[in-house]
């Protein structure tokens, strides 16, 4: 199962909250591997970037697959709301 992402870049538009993506934030807020709205380095992205690997190294023996990618769609949702 895949977190189904709709390439929206919206959470690349809010790095400014997330202090371990300080390095990538541009000074607005914005990744500056953002390009229109995917990621220029996706092969090589952070791994916080990267759904799968997040749960794999960190969330897989706290709650199921469909759990955590319930989560980070109600996650998803929220950031949209709030990046117009």
């Amino acid at each position: 199962m895949k977190f189904p992402c709709t390439r929206c870049g919206k959470c690349c538009r809010m790095l400014e909250h997330v202090p371990a993506l300080h390095d990538f934030d541009r000074g607005d807020g914005v990744c500056v591997y953002l390009s229109g709205n995917l990621c220029s380095i996706y092969e090589h992205r952070p791994l916080i970037c990267n759904s799968t690997l997040m749960y794999e190294e960190f969330f897989r023996d706290r709650m199921s697959e469909e759990e955590f990618i319930a989560v980070n769609v109600e996650a998803c949702k929220k950031i949209s709301e709030l990046v117009q």
